[in-house]
């Protein structure tokens, strides 16, 4: 099997439907319409599901991304504003680095 394979191999994202509220420091809560379960994704990846919900949700929709590799976390909050978007949030936790992103600015 390729190295590439053995890469990929095992690593599924998922995108659910939210509906939850969360408090986020500097910001306050506010209400997750989707979350984007990237763990143990690798550049691009990340990166294009980000895309991939701008272009998705309704101006003023937050969704949170879950990422562990610290090259995506560094990359997403300028690319939110390269989409006209907002960054409101990276926070850390065990499994990684929550993002959260809110169309529009």
């Amino acid at each position: 099997m390729s190295w590439l394979k053995r890469l990929w191999q095992g690593r599924k994202v998922s995108i659910t439907q939210e509906a939850r509220e969360v408090e986020l420091p500097g910001v306050g809560r506010v209400q997750v319409a989707r979350r984007v379960d990237c763990l143990g994704a690798v550049c691009p990846r990340p990166q294009l599901l980000t895309m991939q919900m701008v272009e998705e949700l309704a101006e003023g929709d937050v969704f949170e991304l879950l990422s562990d590799n610290p090259t995506s976390v560094e990359t997403i909050p300028s690319l939110a504003m390269v989409l006209c978007s907002t960054h409101l949030a990276t926070v850390r936790d065990e499994q990684g680095w929550r993002i959260y992103i809110r169309k529009g600015l």
